[in-house]
Formats: structure tokens, C-alpha cells, sequence
């Protein structure tokens, strides 16, 4: 009883009466409302309430112009990269890719041909305003294939308190001797209030790049890129037309297309080309010749104060064109021309913290006639619908989100294939025509939680179980992937991949440190996956290709990500990225090939104008990527390469010429591999021929106005 009346006397005196008990109460207030304007700006901007969300900052953004979008997001511990030499390159998310990732930009789900190992994404990233990813299964939100993450590219609303304002960029790059171009105008339309536009286009064009020793003898780029938006804001209203265009050309190194057995296996060995190449610009076969056009149309309604009904189109044409040298016919003549149509509906009606919503897909592709060639994946048509709800609890500092969907998926193929086990009098192999319908189905579902420890530690929990069905490469191709000189074989009785993810989040944030660590562990059940077959190879009249036949597992990846940003002496910044992922093939008690190795990132920055002027600075940043010891022998051509270290420098100088209109310059000089570090990357698939690239001293120069 004694102690219920010296609480009772405590709690009237700490709200009723002034001085410190006052104090006390106006800091225990401030410190809820903070923690609850946290969960605004989280549940309010994306709704991803449990979800690790990890977006570039100005400077990061800054520093990545230029830059592939994939390469652009390994500021974010845990996303790492894997492609072809230094100009091809995709994003892993905690050692998914590819069709694991999806990609919205500009709120469409990104469709190309994405299967391949050396298909890029088609998006220009200096139509991004933010790029960031989500990591965890993302399924129940964003739909199938969502099993590794989501990358989000947005751009900002348009500003309509001005008739016009942009910027320009211009870059210069010392490997490749080349340079991009960037200019983008926006504004109001006075006469029409609430109705605003925006211009954009850039354009690259490099040569030759060099490892530490080598030039790489087409390896040049030539891209331009253009989009346009119109948004229209009245009343409960919002409309926006956005459209883009991507095109791009870039040449594949040529000494991956390989005469004969001993030849590839003589190039594997020696490690680096036997030819001598010159710089050039010039872009001959084996090439690819990509465009990506896109129009979205997006219409969202506030029903009532608390409803609001989202609608958005996407309508998406994909035509990819890979070159090869070619005996008889011209070069100019592609081996493969697949040309991918998508359209996409999707109806989202949001009440206070729930949300439920419908998302189809209808996909179609056809391989262009007059190639000469039998297509590595037949013609398809896809359709795909997708049912959703997502509900959120909030209480004090405890909030709590559970989500559900069903997807289904309907797949028609048709095209030619070859029979192995016919084969004619004079060594030609029969063709035959392949049809094949398959359908799958799977439910998805979500169940996390955030909890604020104190304004300033946090906690993320979410458990996601996702989905995706097997592509049409994995199922059905055969014949030789041109675009990165291998050879695939597909597997017809593939099952769709299920995945468990469970992500915990800890954030650390006051004004000198600010912290994340991400432990995951996922089950992959039906884990599909192209294993390299270092005992057969492929020979075909186009040359000798490494074989890489798909295959079917159950497979457990797990891991940590690290990201953290220190400040002292009010001038000094201190960031570490690190990040670890771990996977076995638990049927076979194996390890998985391309599995990004152990990752440790630092950089020091000065920001000499204080905080006045932050984005003037000097960084020094220094990289380690550990050697893959998760390795089986012989489960690939080669064992993995060494460890390695990079150097990097970074200055870069504010210069505000108008504080009333906001005009300013930013000029920023970099040096990557500082040290011209002569070394390979397990997750490049030219690593058996080739180095990956020197010294590269960059330029960049932005203008706002």
C-alpha cells in the first residue's frame, strides 16, 4: 500500500505540478511525439512498416552520377553486384538477382528480359530523384519475384511554385575516354494551376575501357536516353503521364567467343587475353542493341479523409538485339531479336492503415524472323493476376503489420528446339516445335513488427514468405546465350521457387551516430539455379561456349548487413558498409555458385566549410572484398580469385551564385582504383578471360538552376 501511494503522489506530481516535474513530463511528451513522427515519415511515405529501407543519401547520389543503377546501389551494405566485365552489371540483394529483385521505377514494375545474366536493367538513373531498396520478401505488396528484395527509382513530385527551373550535368571519365550528359527542365503551367511538366535526356558514350595492364577490345558504350512527365493536381485529383525512353549499345569483349575446347581452356588458364587491343570507340559484333520505352498513366482519388483509391498503367516495350561474328551472313544481322510487351493494372484502395488492392500482368513475347538462328527462348504469352490486403496496429510504441495474397500465373511457349537424339547423315541436328502451357499459383504472406526502444533504438521485424515461377530461359532455353558467350541448357519439369525470409533491423540514430544492422536467414525451397559444368562444353558452329545447365534445390542463405555513419569534431564523418551472406544447397549439403563473398567498405570525409556547406568535402575510401571460400572444387571452371583492396578519393566543391533564385554549382573530382590494382570478382562472369577495370578519373560538374 505504501508503494501505490508513493507512485500515485509521483505520477500527480510529475503532471500537475510546475517546475521539475514539469520539465520532466514536457521531455517524456517530446520524446513520444518524436517517436511517433518516426512512424509518420516511415508508414506514411511507402507503407513498409517492418521492412529494412535503405535509401542513397544527396551525396551518394551525387557521387554515383554517372554510374550504372546497379553499381550506384553498393553504397547500401548488402547489395552487391554481378555481370560481365565492367559496363554490364546487375544488382544482388543479400546474393539474390535477377528475377528475385524487383524493380519499380517510377511506381511500374520494371519488364525486359531480365533472365540474362548480362541484361542490365534498362532504366536511366538520372531520372532518379531517390533509389532505394527494400530489402526482405516482399511479396504480399509488390507480387511474385520478390523473394531477394525491391529496388524503388522515383522521381520527385514537380515543383509547381515555379515556371521552370532544371539542371545540368556533365561528367567526364578517363576509362573509356568518354563522357555522359545530362539535362533536365521543369515548371508550372501558369495558366492552368496545378498542372506542371518536366523534360529530361542524357546521353553516354565511352570506349575501350582498361584493366590495370589491358585495354578490353570491345567493351565501348553508346546510350541515350529521354522522358517526360505532365502531373495535374485539383482538388481530390491527382493525375500523371509519364513516359521514357532507354537506348543503349555496347560491345562484348571478343575474346570470350572461343574457337575450340583447348582454346577455352587455354584462355582460362592464362587468365587474361592472348591478343593486344587498342583504345577505340568503335562498337562491332558480339554487341547488344537494347530499347526500353515505357508509358505510364496513374490516377489516384481521395475518396474521404481517410480513403483514398490509387490507379496505375504501365505499358512497357522491351527489344533486345545481340550481334555475333558471323561466317557467311553480315554482322549487322542480329542472332537474337526478342521484342517484350507488358502491360499492367493495378488498383490500390487505402483506408486509414489498411490497404487492398488487385495487380494483373499480361506479357508478350516474340523472337523476330530472318535471324537465321534457332531463339534461346521460344515466343510466350504470360497473364498474371494478383489479389492483396496489408493491415497495420499501432499502439504507443509498439506497431505491428500482417499482410496476405494469391497469385496466379498462366504461361503459353511455342518455338523451335533442338532434337539431340536425331541427329541427320550430315551431323545437322532435327528441329522440332515445342508448345507447352503451365500454370502455377502460391500464396504469399507478411508478419512483422516495429518497436522504439527509445527515440533514438528501434527494432524491425518481419517474417515474408514469397514466391516466383520459373522463367522461360530456365525452363526451355537451348543454344548459346550470345550476349554472354555461354551456353545454356533449360530444365522443362522445373517447380515454382518458395521462399521464408525472416529480416530483424536494429537502428541506432542520434545526432553523431547513426546505425543499422540487418540479420536475415532465409529458406529457399526449390531453389533454381545455373550450375557451371567444368567437365562439358557446347561446340557449335559459332565456337566453343561454357555449358551452364539449370538446376533445382532446396537452399538456406543467411547473413548480416552492417551500415553505420559517425560524426566528430563537427567537421568528420566516418562510414562503414559490411556485409556477409552464407547459402548451401541443403539437399545435396553443398555450396551454391555465385554467392557474393565477404564485403567491408570505410570512408573518412571532411567537410571542410563545416555545416555550412556540407557538400563541400574530401573523402578517402577504401574497399575489401574477401576471396569466395565457400567453394565446392570443380563445381566451376576456375576456383575463385584472390582477395582484394581498393583506394578512392573524392573531392568536391559547393558553390552557391544566387541564394534567392538557388542556383549553385557542384564540381567533384574522383579517383577510383587509386592505386590501379590489377584484380577479378568472383561474380564476374569474364573473370575466366579478363581483369576487371583500372584506374578511372572522374569529373563532374552540375549545374542548378
Amino acid at each position: 500500500m505504501q508503494y501505490k501511494c508513493l507512485a500515485l503522489c509521483w505520477v500527480l506530481w510529475l503532471f500537475a505540478v510546475p517546475g521539475k516535474g514539469q520539465e520532466e513530463r514536457s521531455s517524456f511528451l517530446k520524446r513520444q511525439d518524436s517517436i511517433h513522427l518516426q512512424d509518420v515519415e516511415v508508414i506514411g511515405r511507402r507503407g513498409e512498416l517492418s521492412q529494412s529501407i535503405h535509401r542513397l543519401s544527396t551525396q551518394e547520389m551525387q557521387e554515383n552520377k554517372g554510374k550504372p543503377l546497379a553499381e550506384s546501389l553498393t553504397d547500401i551494405s548488402g547489395v552487391s553486384t554481378i555481370g560481365m566485365g565492367s559496363s554490364i552489371v546487375k544488382p544482388v540483394i543479400n546474393g539474390l538477382h535477377s528475377n528475385r529483385i524487383l524493380i519499380l521505377n517510377n511506381g511500374v514494375r520494371q519488364e525486359g528480359q531480365q533472365w540474362g545474366m548480362e541484361h542490365a536493367p534498362e532504366i536511366d538513373p538520372f531520372t532518379a530523384a531517390q533509389l532505394e531498396v527494400v530489402k526482405g520478401a516482399q511479396g504480399v505488396r509488390y507480387g511474385a519475384d520478390a523473394l531477394g528484395g525491391v529496388i524503388l527509382v522515383s522521381a520527385n513530385d514537380i515543383d509547381l511554385e515555379k515556371e521552370w527551373k532544371g539542371n545540368l550535368d556533365l561528367i567526364g571519365q578517363s576509362n573509356g575516354r568518354g563522357g555522359m550528359i545530362n539535362v533536365l527542365l521543369e515548371g508550372a503551367v501558369k495558366a492552368l494551376p496545378g498542372l506542371g511538366w518536366r523534360m529530361q535526356t542524357s546521353g553516354k558514350k565511352m570506349g575501350n575501357y582498361k584493366t590495370a595492364d589491358y585495354f578490353l577490345g570491345n567493351t565501348g558504350v553508346d546510350e541515350f536516353n529521354y522522358a517526360g512527365t505532365l502531373q495535374y493536381k485539383k482538388d481530390k485529383n491527382q493525375l500523371e503521364l509519364y513516359f521514357s525512353h532507354f537506348g543503349t549499345q555496347l560491345g562484348i569483349f571478343r575474346g570470350a567467343h572461343i574457337g575450340t575446347v583447348e582454346d577455352i581452356q587455354a584462355r582460362i588458364d592464362h587468365g587474361r587475353p592472348f591478343e593486344t587491343y587498342d583504345f577505340s570507340y568503335q562498337i562491332e559484333a558480339p554487341r547488344q542493341k537494347v530499347t526500353h520505352d515505357l508509358v505510364k498513366a496513374s490516377w489516384e482519388h481521395q475518396l474521404r479523409a481517410d480513403r483514398r483509391l490509387e490507379m496505375h498503367y504501365g505499358l512497357q516495350r522491351n527489344h533486345r538485339r545481340e550481334y555475333d561474328l558471323r561466317r557467311v551472313e553480315s554482322d549487322d544481322l542480329p542472332m537474337a531479336d526478342m521484342v517484350l510487351t507488358t502491360q499492367s493494372l493495378d488498383v490500390v484502395v487505402k483506408e486509414g492503415h489498411s490497404s487492398i488492392g488487385v495487380q494483373s500482368l499480361i506479357q508478350v513475347n516474340n523472337n523476330m524472323p530472318g535471324t537465321g538462328t534457332t531463339p534461346i527462348i521460344p515466343n510466350f504469352d504470360s497473364y498474371a493476376v494478383g489479389i492483396f490486403a496489408v493491415h497495420q496496429f499501432h499502439i504507443d510504441r509498439w506497431h505491428a503489420e500482417i499482410g496476405g495474397r494469391y497469385d496466379f500465373k498462366y504461361l503459353d511457349i511455342a518455338g523451335y528446339r533442338y532434337r539431340r537424339d536425331a541427329i541427320d547423315d550430315d551431323g545437322t541436328v532435327e528441329q522440332y516445335l515445342l508448345t507447352d502451357t503451365r500454370r502455377f499459383h502460391n500464396a504469399s504472406g507478411t508478419v512483422g513488427t516495429l518497436y522504439h526502444f527509445s527515440p533514438k533504438l528501434s527494432w524491425k521485424s518481419n517474417i515474408g514468405l514469397a514466391w516466383r515461377a520459373p522463367s522461360v530461359n530456365e525452363l526451355y532455353s537451348d543454344g548459346v546465350h550470345h550476349g554472354s558467350a555461354t551456353y545454356e541448357l533449360g530444365n522443362p519439369d522445373l517447380r515454382s521457387e518458395k521462399g521464408l525470409k525472416w529480416i530483424n533491423a536494429f537502428i541506432w540514430s542520434d545526432e553523431r551516430l547513426q546505425a543499422t544492422a540487418d540479420v536475415y536467414a532465409q529458406m529457399l525451397y526449390d531453389y533454381i539455379y545455373a550450375q557451371p559444368n567444368p567437365d562439358a562444353v557446347r561446340q557449335t558452329i559459332r565456337g566453343t561456349f561454357p555449358l551452364f545447365a539449370y538446376q533445382q534445390h532446396n537452399a538456406f542463405f543467411y547473413g548480416a548487413d552492417l551500415q553505420l555513419r559517425y560524426a566528430f569534431l563537427n567537421t568528420f564523418h566516418y562510414d562503414v558498409r559490411a556485409s556477409i551472406v552464407r547459402a548451401r544447397n541443403v539437399e545435396l549439403d553443398t555450396y551454391l555458385p555465385y554467392i557474393p563473398s565477404a564485403r567491408f567498405q570505410q570512408a573518412l570525409s571532411w567537410a571542410y566549410w563545416g555545416d555550412s556547406q556540407p557538400e563541400s568535402y574530401l573523402k578517402f575510401a577504401h574497399r575489401f572484398v574477401a576471396k569466395q571460400n565457400q567453394y565446392e572444387e570443380g563445381m566451376d571452371y576456375v576456383a575463385p580469385p584472390p582477395a582484394y583492396h581498393l583506394f578512392d578519393v573524392v573531392a568536391s566543391k559547393h558553390i552557391k551564385t544566387d541564394t534567392d533564385t538557388g542556383t549553385s554549382w557542384n564540381v567533384m573530382l574522383s579517383v577510383e582504383n587509386l592505386f590501379n590494382r590489377s584484380y577479378k570478382d568472383y561474380m564476374d562472369r569474364f573473370r575466366y578471360f579478363t581483369h576487371q577495370m583500372g584506374r578511372n578519373i572522374n569529373v563532374k560538374i552540375s549545374y542548378q538552376f
